[in-house]
């Protein structure tokens, strides 16, 4: 969109807003044109992409120091537009050519092909195509490049929605980028024009944001989102200061205060409104050249700072003092506790775990206990919300010692999940409180009712113990000032307006430590032999990992498809690890079901169909030293993991890293991190003849389980890794609670 385009005076149609001008026509046009050969689509949408490839690798190999495609899906979709059409139709052939035709057959009648930019599924920015009621992603790969390159999908389904306004454009950028938002308080004259300052992890800043869909959103709207952004609480002064110091070439005044420059920025702001410039082109360009110009100095000051050595400790910020709440500490907190210990914080954690020593990775550890039990007799679905409070208040007793002794915490970060931390801010009614959201109960579309076989015995009754055990949910959002979730699935089982307040960023895998390893082997105990049975990736290893073996995690599918698998796979090993007892959902009893664990309950009703030379080669391992658990992984031939529609587990993350070649279920989970495919298989829950065939397939295709353990491996690398994207955005995520009181209005 050009400063022309923007500026003609009537409000205009965003071209990267989602929607069309006529949804009726254009479902009309998608059924009838492209909906039948959908195939065929991609398969062109494929070949453009391939010539697009081709073409930008050469001219455009990186992008903020990332290699292609990373980053470049503006480009990319640019490209791939052009080419619709100007491609010569009569050099194509097979599905390429239906796919041609049938796209410029939709055209031609009148459908619609946008590009369109905004927030998908709460996590980045992406530009796409909505062709009629499709929404299409050529670019589908650059941010994970183990993903397939097109995606088309129902538009409805994509989770692509508009920016809304620039706090939604901050919230998405610093959770994107790993930067942190500022309103421009800091060159009042061009803050209308540019709203947000950007500060990136190294303290460069950049300008945001001047052109395209925002510039549109801002001048259709008379600098209406521009004037809410910058009405918010001034910028710290710090940050000012800096920023001003590397615009100091531009010899103009600047405000000498964060107060003064908002109230600056503000009164340009209506004095531009009245002079109606945001339909005044000349004056668009003036203004915006000056934002460039800022932007330069910026750039020039980021490199001649990179150039010098690294800053002494009197620039650095000051420590904090961060809480750590989880009853069974580290927990998901493993890596960002001592991390930021290591960043010379004070750091304490509370845990209702004995610890015998007081220090675990520079955090003091801070156990507590409770003074009294669940009250007998308690009605049924109350006993779960009085068993929090018990420990939020033990918890609470806890935080007023450490008060006592002269801990002021800047940040309280929690795992909600025991209600340990309901009433922390009764105790520092200042710090910043931010919770680790890792499952929102809900009554359809997650683990409750998915599976048939274990029915809700009292539907209604189990909706309101399930309302009564979001209590706890719903009390911390009250009190919490920012969240995070490890995905985008469990973040959106939360309910609005809290799930705005909902960072995803994973919990993160050290993929350099867990790697393939083509030389490693194992030493298993066989049952009736004195003899170990060794196993090399030479051998035909099919491993499945629990916690404990429970329905939740899958391991009814997977038990009743040895029968076949072995009779198909005679020299496979089946490794099997997991405890007996249940992490999340009810235990079997015999009366009920026979056995006293869901692991014998399974185990009997298949062990009659297997011969016992078969059953040898099936190993329960129990629960495994992680050194040993790590050597199963990149021992395995096929790894299987299968779940509810529930908390993703580490180990599918672990597996990936490892270079396993992976067949999941397809559930809500899995899908945002296998593509199938392309770095794994995805097969029905229920299908246990799927389980069979889709194992072995891989087990007869070495080439296809290279080419998925690798792509596997890809996605752990680029979108999970512990030092290089989770830790840091985890980081990040930190200051920005710990800074949040400074920068909110």
């Amino acid at each position: 969109m050009t400063l022309a385009q923007v500026s003609k005076g009537n409000k205009i149609w965003l071209p990267a807003e989602p929607g069309v001008k006529n949804p009726a026509l254009s479902a009309r046009l998608t059924q009838k044109f492209l909906q039948p050969v959908l195939p065929a689509l991609e398969a062109f949408l494929l070949d453009l992409r391939r010539q697009v490839d081709f073409e930008l690798t050469a001219t455009s190999p990186q992008k903020y120091g990332k290699s292609y495609p990373l980053s470049q899906c503006l480009e990319i979709s640019k490209a791939v537009q052009k080419l619709v059409g100007t491609v010569d139709a009569n050099q194509l052939s097979g599905p390429v050519l239906i796919g041609c035709l049938a796209l410029r057959g939709f055209l031609a009648a009148g459908g619609e092909m946008r590009r369109v930019w905004g927030d998908l599924r709460g996590s980045y920015f992406q530009n796409a195509f909505q062709i009629g009621t499709l929404y299409v992603d050529v670019a589908n790969d650059t941010v994970v490049p183990s993903k397939p390159k097109v995606e088309i999908l129902p538009f409805e389904a994509s989770g692509l929605v508009a920016i809304k306004d620039y706090s939604h454009f901050a919230k998405i950028a610093e959770s994107y980028w790993s930067v942190t938002a500022w309103p421009n308080h800091v060159y009042p004259e061009i803050a209308p024009f540019f709203p947000l300052l950007i500060e990136t992890q190294v303290g460069s800043f950049e300008l945001r944001d001047p052109g395209g869909y925002m510039m549109g959103l801002n001048l259709n709207r008379a600098f209406k989102p521009a004037e809410a952004y910058l009405t918010k609480t001034a910028m710290p002064e710090e940050v000012r200061e800096r920023a001003a110091y590397d615009l100091a070439p531009l010899a103009i005044s600047l405000p000498n205060a964060s107060a003064a420059g908002r109230h600056e920025g503000l009164k340009a702001l209506q004095r531009y409104r009245s002079k109606a410039m945001h339909r005044d082109p000349v004056a668009q360009k003036r203004l915006t050249e000056r934002g460039f110009a800022a932007n330069r100095l910026f750039q020039t000051a980021a490199k001649s700072r990179s150039a010098t050595p690294a800053p002494t400790e009197k620039s650095k910020k000051p420590p904090m003092n961060i809480l750590f709440i989880h009853q069974n500490f580290p927990g998901q907190f493993k890596h960002l506790a001592p991390a930021l210990a290591k960043g010379g914080h004070r750091v304490v954690a509370l845990t209702m775990q004995k610890v015998k020593e007081t220090r675990w990775q520079g955090v003091e550890l801070v156990p507590y206990s409770v003074t009294q039990g669940s009250t007998p007799g308690t009605h049924p679905w109350v006993v779960d919300f009085e068993t929090k409070i018990i420990r939020a208040e033990g918890a609470f007793r806890a935080c007023l010692k450490l008060k006592e002794q002269g801990f002021e915490p800047d940040a309280i970060i929690a795992h909600p999940g025991w209600g340990e931390s309901l009433f922390l801010k009764e105790v520092w009614p200042q710090a910043r409180l931010g919770i680790f959201c890792e499952f929102f109960y809900l009554a359809e579309g997650a683990d409750t009712g998915f599976d048939p076989e274990f029915p809700v015995e009292d539907v209604a009754g189990n909706n309101c113990r399930l309302r009564l055990k979001n209590l706890n949910n719903y009390m911390h959002f009250d009190v919490a000032d920012a969240a995070i979730a490890p995905t985008v699935w469990q973040a959106s089982t939360f309910p609005e307006p809290f799930r705005s307040k909902i960072t995803v960023v994973h919990d993160g895998i050290d993929t350099q430590a867990i790697q393939p390893n083509p030389n490693v082997s194992l030493k298993l105990r066989q049952t009736g032999s004195d003899k170990p049975l060794t196993l090399s990736r030479d051998d035909e290893v099919i491993t499945f990992v629990n916690r404990n073996l429970e329905p939740m995690r899958g391991c009814h599918i997977f038990l009743r498809a040895l029968p076949e698998l072995l009779k198909q796979r005679p020299r496979a090993q089946v490794i099997i690890v997991g405890g007996d007892g249940v992490s999340y959902g009810a235990k079997p009893t015999v009366e009920k079901n026979g056995a006293a664990s869901w692991k014998d309950v399974f185990i009997n009703e298949v062990r009659g169909q297997i011969p016992d030379a078969d059953w040898a080669r099936v190993h329960f391992v129990g629960q495994v030293p992680y050194a040993n658990f790590l050597s199963l992984l990149q021992l395995s031939t096929v790894h299987v993991y299968w779940t509810y529609p529930f908390v993703l587990s580490w180990s599918l993350i672990e597996a990936m890293s490892a270079g396993a070649a992976i067949v999941a279920s397809d559930t809500a989970p899995l899908r945002e991190v296998i593509q199938h495919d392309e770095n794994g298989l995805l097969v029905d829950f229920f299908s246990v003849g799927g389980v069979v065939q889709s194992i072995c397939g891989l087990l007869d295709d070495p080439n296809k389980r290279e080419r998925l353990g690798a792509a596997a491996r890809g996605a752990a690398v680029t979108g999970y890794d512990l030092n290089t994207v989770c830790l840091p955005k985890q980081l990040a995520w930190v200051e920005a609670l710990s800074n949040h009181h400074q920068r909110k209005g």
